[in-house]
């Protein structure tokens, strides 16, 4: 897996900037790039949550799940991504999200809390409104 450090910008940035930033860095460099994994290191959350999972069981999740780049924002901030390119179908298993204007590709296991909220996620599967 190819792994980028981003600096981090002039002002603290939060998980949704460290986010648009990964993608925006991600688009440069993959078709159809999805979020598979990520760890934000200032709050300890992290994406998918594995029932019983300790260290670094997000990590192991993304590499093991087609995970190919993994972008470091501001050394806080962890995402894996896949390529989506090439998928014969959509996956039932992704949310497309749209932060200000940018549009992006996110398992449903790797939704914040807030990103399930504003899509009406129900757990088992499936997309929202």
């Amino acid at each position: 897996m190819q792994t980028i450090k981003l600096p981090d910008q002039n002002t603290p940035m939060n998980f949704t900037q460290a986010r648009l930033t990964a993608v925006g860095k991600a688009d440069e460099i993959l078709t159809k790039p999805v979020i598979v994994a990520w760890k934000d290191d200032r709050n300890g959350k992290f994406a998918p949550a594995i029932p019983g999972g300790t260290g670094d069981r997000w990590h192991d999740y993304g590499e093991s799940n087609e995970g190919m780049l993994e972008l470091q924002v501001a050394d806080a901030f962890h995402f894996i991504f896949t390529e989506a390119e090439g998928f014969d179908e959509p996956d039932m298993n992704l949310a497309s999200l749209e932060d200000n204007g940018t549009k992006f590709l996110c398992l449903n296991d790797a939704c914040t809390e807030e990103d399930r909220q504003r899509l009406g996620f129900f757990p088992g599967g499936g997309l929202g409104g």
